[in-house]
């Protein structure tokens, strides 16, 4: 016997093919027209129950305050005295869309416009109305209550003709916080939360029915989800322009939203303004008031020294002399005024009262850029502060920026008072010096004098603070919002959700890609080999054909008066591909297995002999699976003598239980099941059968045990030329095929062609040679 073996190697993967997987696609149409239906389905149901959205667009330019570019023309002196008593002529747009966006502007918003409570009824099937203002039935409750509601209740309340309510508030799919029957509006509601009441407004009619669901959120829940459709942002960089967008599927809420907003953020800027040209006003008043009576004090003290020395008017005395002193008084007149300013600035900056506010005025030229960059940054953090909780990083690190700066502005004041009090000096001495060469001036002249210079001092300084406190009212009562809008609230003409045209196009997208997704995974987790092509696609072992599913169950679908069969031609196929195979005019023993049961190899082993038989040549089909026999139910004979017995050596001859089939086969049943047919296949019989059967016929055909259940059919295996393995479509898995190829690559199966069983459909085309 020839002992060829495969050098069977791994399959690659198959490539992908289209035009094949589009035809399974239509064999599956079914599920396309399902996926259409069910994807438009939902797409309707989607449109219907989806109140359309809107954008809803403000613009807001925000501008520095009014009053600097009313007295801009001034000099430089006068503007940088009250760009220092506005804390710097420049505005942080960033800072102001921080505030604008801030969740407390918003939640002011809701709560005054009481949007945190949305209200629908009911008008038809996945239809209802959104009321913004004409609801007919309200959820009231304590502004306390909304300010401290963590969750959205859901209100159902029904109203039925008589008047009677009925009133639920839902937890979760199944179960309520509260359900109230045939009550009276307006009724109290009891909550884990607290006390709602549900009253009816002036749009109420008597005697109708409503179907109400109320909405109800707290106002920072409702203003967090409005942030979410919100956005605040500077589109031009180089403009101070806010552009303010929001959508809402009701236009006149949302127009009502931004309007209110833009007027919370100027109302607070306008407070802001205030209470800073309060805290200025009062450091003001208060410093006049000081230096009010200290004014009084030195006229009191020079009356009453003249009073003492009995002087009239020393000064026409010596007009000469005094004149040349005039200048040097002056200068000690223009310095002590400066000391006691650069004092008072001292005293402002180091007052803990005073840490967060404005430093209202400057000593001179230099101090003013320190001053102006300090009311930057104190007017930076009071915009930031509206915004940020007390540990935002910004603020912190804008608190650090000022404890720096204060500090460089002490040791800045402390340095001028220095400078300030050496020059004084220098000055007295100067005017030591003239006055030491008047000898006739008297000590109560010097003394008048140095009375008169102080008060002068405090006129200087009572002047100075008169001026600053009408520059301060002056810029309250011009004061300006720093908000102005530019466009009012408008919406856009078409709805910026549903998007129709998209959602038509995702619709059809995933109405065709599911089925064809449903189609790939059930050929990708697909185990079993169902079609030709897919056992192709795992075994490079030569495919001998394919036959169809037999639903009329006949044993034989060949033979000498059956021509009709639809797996006539099958077979026919597969013998000429047999014979190809079995080249050589020796080789006859046809070894016919599958890898488990019910795959059909009895059924192929008799039509395989059959179709043989029909070439005029002498056929012997031989039943060796001793121990499940089928061949004799299949041929529809009975044999009672069989090859058990031969075996066993109890019949001398094969002529004794041979059975001549009328299809012109020669039939050697198993016969009785005998207790030992592992011992049996392996004895040296079964080799002596073989060659008396190869002697007498022209071909051998053995229908023997599966695979994986025994290893009979592998202690015959040597005796065969060509092996017939049998793949069941939609039965055998791919790991058998697999295993019956490594059987096949180690040399214990030979010359194996597969044979492909019970194909349900024709997709796939009979191979030849």
């Amino acid at each position: 016997m020839s002992k060829q073996t495969s050098s069977h190697t791994k399959n690659p993967s198959e490539p992908f093919n289209l035009e094949k997987f589009l035809r399974t696609a239509t064999h599956y149409w079914w599920l396309f027209a399902l996926s259409f239906v069910m994807c438009f389905g939902l797409l309707y149901l989607y449109l219907r129950s989806t109140h359309p959205s809107f954008l809803i667009s403000s613009t807001l330019m925000v501008e520095d305050d009014a009053f600097i570019s009313f007295v801009g023309g001034g000099s430089g002196k006068s503007n940088s005295m009250l760009k220092s008593m506005m804390g710097g002529g420049d505005v942080n747009v960033y800072n102001e869309i921080e505030i604008l966006g801030s969740e407390s502007l918003v939640a002011k918003a809701v709560g005054e416009l009481g949007i945190n409570c949305r209200y629908y009824e009911k008008t038809g099937f996945m239809k209802k109305k959104d009321h913004y203002g004409t609801s007919p039935i309200v959820v009231d409750a304590p502004k306390e209550l909304f300010d401290t509601l963590s969750v959205a209740l859901p209100f159902k309340i029904e109203v039925h003709a008589n008047g009677t309510a009925n009133i639920t508030v839902k937890k979760g799919r199944f179960s309520n916080y509260a359900q109230l029957e045939g009550v009276q509006l307006p009724a109290t509601v009891k909550t884990p939360y607290g006390l709602f009441v549900v009253k009816p407004t002036k749009y109420f009619t008597p005697n109708h029915e409503y179907t109400i669901t109320a909405s109800v959120a707290g106002v920072i829940p409702a203003a967090l989800s409005i942030q979410k459709d919100m956005t605040v942002d500077q589109k031009a960089k180089k403009t101070d322009i806010i552009y303010l967008d929001v959508i809402d599927s009701d236009v006149k809420r949302g127009r009502d939203f931004l309007s209110t907003l833009v007027r919370l953020y100027n109302e607070r800027d306008m407070e802001d303004k205030d209470k800073q040209g309060m805290v200025t006003a009062k450091f003001i008043d208060d410093r006049l008031s000081l230096i009010y009576k200290n004014l009084m004090g030195s006229e009191a003290e020079i009356e009453a020294y003249k009073k003492a020395h009995s002087m009239v008017d020393p000064l026409l005395k010596a007009k000469t002399a005094i004149a040349k002193e005039e200048s040097g008084e002056a200068a000690i007149i223009a310095l002590e005024t400066k000391y006691r300013i650069a004092g008072m600035i001292k005293g402002f900056i180091t007052d803990p009262a005073n840490r967060l506010s404005l430093i209202p005025f400057e000593t001179d030229s230099t101090s003013a850029a320190m001053v102006r960059s300090y009311n930057a940054l104190i007017t930076q953090r009071q915009h930031l502060a509206h915004s940020a909780k007390a540990d935002n990083p910004a603020l912190v690190q804008l608190d650090q920026q000022l404890n720096a700066m204060r500090d460089n502005m002490i040791g800045s004041v402390n340095n001028a008072l220095g400078a300030l009090k050496i020059k004084i000096e220098q000055a007295k001495a100067v005017l030591g010096e003239g006055q030491s060469g008047i000898n006739e001036f008297a000590s109560a002249e010097r003394d008048t004098r140095n009375l008169y210079r102080d008060q002068a001092i405090q006129n200087e300084l009572y002047l100075f603070l008169l001026q600053k406190r009408e520059e301060n009212a002056l810029k309250m009562a011009s004061a300006q919002p720093k908000g102005k809008t530019v466009d009012a609230a408008f919406a856009a003409d078409e709805p910026v959700k549903p998007k129709k045209p998209l959602l038509f196009i995702v619709a059809l997208t995933f109405a065709v890609l599911i089925p064809l997704l449903v189609i790939y995974l059930k050929k990708a987790a697909r185990t079993k080999v169902a079609s030709l092509t897919e056992l192709e696609a795992i075994t490079q072992t030569p495919i001998l054909g394919q036959i169809h599913l037999d639903k009329s169950h006949a044993p034989l679908a060949i033979g000498h008066d059956i021509e009709s069969g639809k797996n006539t031609e099958l077979f026919r196929y597969l013998r000429g591909n047999l014979q190809f195979m079995l080249s050589e005019p020796s080789h006859k023993v046809i070894l016919v297995t599958s890898a488990q049961k019910e795959e059909g190899k009895t059924y192929i082993a008799s039509n395989v002999a059959t179709s043989l038989a029909m070439l005029d040549k002498r056929v012997a089909l031989v039943e060796l699976n001793l121990r499940t026999p089928a061949l004799s139910e299949c041929m529809g004979i009975v044999a009672p003598n069989g090859l058990s017995t031969y075996l066993c050596g109890t019949q001398a001859t094969l002529a004794h239980i041979a059975y001549a089939h009328p299809t012109g086969v020669d039939v050697y049943a198993a016969g009785t099941i005998p207790p030992n047919p592992a011992e049996l296949l392996q004895s040296s019989r079964v080799k002596q059968l073989i060659m008396e059967l190869e002697a007498t016929y022209d071909y051998v055909v053995i229908d023997s045990a599966p695979l994986t259940s025994v290893s009979d059919t592998l202690s015959i295996s040597q005796l065969a030329h060509q092996t017939i393995a049998v793949v069941c479509a939609h039965t055998t898995k791919q790991t058998l095929v697999k295993w019956t190829d490594r059987l096949f690559s180690e040399g214990k199966l030979h010359n194996v062609g597969y044979v492909l069983n019970k194909v349900t459909t024709a997709d796939d085309s009979v191979k030849l040679g």
